[in-house]
């Protein structure tokens, strides 16, 4: 997928985000933990919101994938994917 492909093998940095947010590709780019560096992403365009997790073994996952609709808001979807971010790290897929 050209989103994984896109990243560095790696957790990410704030200044990363940053970029990514100032990219045209992404309407928001989002971690999902406070501390440095990033390994649980969101990304959303204006119609889905996915969930991106990085371990150790597997490198960058989608772990979630919401499309936006008239019956899926933005923060729905963000709410879904960051619960199965935290999923996939609570099951042990880090270092």
């Amino acid at each position: 997928m050209a989103l994984i492909e896109s990243l560095p093998t790696r957790p990410l940095e704030a200044s990363e985000l940053t970029s990514l947010n100032r990219s045209d590709a992404f309407e928001l780019v989002v971690s999902i933990e406070s501390e440095e560096p990033a390994r649980g992403l969101l990304f959303a365009t204006a119609s889905w919101v996915k969930g991106v997790a990085y371990d150790d073994r597997q490198g960058w996952t989608v772990v979630d994938t919401v499309e936006l609709d008239e019956e899926t808001a933005r923060i729905d979807g963000l709410q879904a994917c960051e619960e199965a971010v935290r999923s996939f790290h609570d099951d042990g897929n880090e270092e």
